[in-house]
């Protein structure tokens, strides 16, 4: 782009408007017009924000792990934020498409922003506008999951005939796999409710009941992960050192943690490969480690595996490992945390008080 169309291109945006020919001609000689390919990324979250940029030509997307926030397109602006609230990037960015953008440094930006009212107040109001867009879009999606949530409870109706054809079918009475199905019916109620409850700003009581870990791993082992897709092929191995009390947790919750941990283990290993789970009892804690023999954690993924969003499945959506961690940190008050090295394992290990009261 020539100087005499970028000059009437950024009198376009409304952060130029109060710039003065000579101001403005100064402030093009400290930006730098950077040709950026097709899909390339020019910077990752959590990355310190050093540039703020202006699409000249093409289109940009804003992006955490695989959900786009945002489309960027000519004439608009971003990574201003960084640099205002002096703080790593709260996104990822990259071309949709071949694209031309002026690079602003933060110096740059400090000198001539900064001494400008009205240019602040333009992007104040840029960035408003960006919000309630996404309050409304966030509003939206909302309610369409609490509509989805509530329409699927009410299609777990029919799984009460699981309790009838107990009741009523000969030699069904106490068998497993139907209690298995029975108690996943009453776990997805649970969190339904709980979900629903959520969007009405409720608080709900975590069920909280004294048990025994190791039968708790031990009914997930002959229920569902007997039956799970991704876990079928690998053996699963339980050591439990020492004797450890029962003691109260919440079973709901303990069984998604060690699930998403075993289904994890279980897409990181191969066809036939192990997992061992070891239980024991360090001073007041119930130890739990989950040991896979996989391909283990690189550096890259080490640093942004407890984020939101973050996944290196190709259908994942960056969860499993947050719910995880909540669970065990904010619902029991115990740890989470895990060691690995590339190309023999990882290891997540649990830690839960015995002794503390939780809820």
């Amino acid at each position: 782009m020539n100087p005499t169309e970028l000059l009437h291109f950024l009198r376009t945006i409304d952060l130029f408007h109060f710039f003065s020919d000579e101001e403005l001609a100064a402030f093009l000689e400290k930006a730098r017009e950077v040709q950026v390919a097709k899909g390339e990324v020019l910077f990752h979250e959590g990355e310190p924000g050093q540039d703020m940029y202006l699409v000249l030509r093409g289109m940009v997307k804003i992006f955490r792990g695989n959900r786009v926030i945002d489309v960027i397109k000519p004439g608009d602006y971003f990574g201003e934020m960084a640099i205002i609230e002096n703080q790593p990037r709260s996104a990822s960015v990259a071309t949709l498409e071949e694209s031309l953008l002026l690079q602003v440094p933060l110096a740059v930006f400090h000198e001539y922003f900064s001494r400008q009212p009205k240019s602040l107040v333009a992007m104040m109001r840029t960035l408003s506008q960006r919000v309630r867009r996404d309050l409304h879009i966030l509003g939206h999606d909302y309610e369409q999951i609490n509509i989805m949530v509530h329409d699927m409870k009410n299609l777990l109706t029919p799984f009460h005939l699981l309790e009838v054809l107990e009741k009523t079918v000969p030699g069904l009475a106490g068998n497993r796999y139907l209690a298995c199905m029975v108690k996943a019916r009453g776990d997805l109620l649970v969190l339904m409710e709980n979900a629903l409850a959520q969007a009405r700003r409720r608080q709900v009581a975590t069920p909280i009941h004294t048990d025994s870990l190791d039968k708790l791993i031990a009914d997930l082992l002959e229920s569902a992960w007997m039956v799970h897709p991704d876990i079928g092929g690998r053996g699963i191995r339980v050591e439990v050192t020492g004797s450890l009390p029962e003691f109260p947790f919440s079973s709901l919750g303990l069984c998604r943690v060690f699930s998403n941990l075993v289904v994890n283990a279980a897409q990181a290993s191969e066809a036939g490969g192990l997992i061992a789970i070891a239980l024991s009892r360090e001073a007041d804690e119930a130890v739990v480690k989950i040991i896979d023999q996989g391909h283990g954690i690189s550096d890259e993924v080490r640093e942004k595996i407890f984020q939101p969003h973050f996944t290196t499945k190709g259908d994942g959506n960056g969860i499993g490992l947050i719910s995880c961690k909540q669970i065990i940190e904010e619902t029991h008050g115990g740890s989470l945390s895990f060691a690995s090295t590339p190309g023999q394992g990882t290891t997540f290990t649990i830690r839960l008080p015995i002794s503390v009261s939780i809820g």
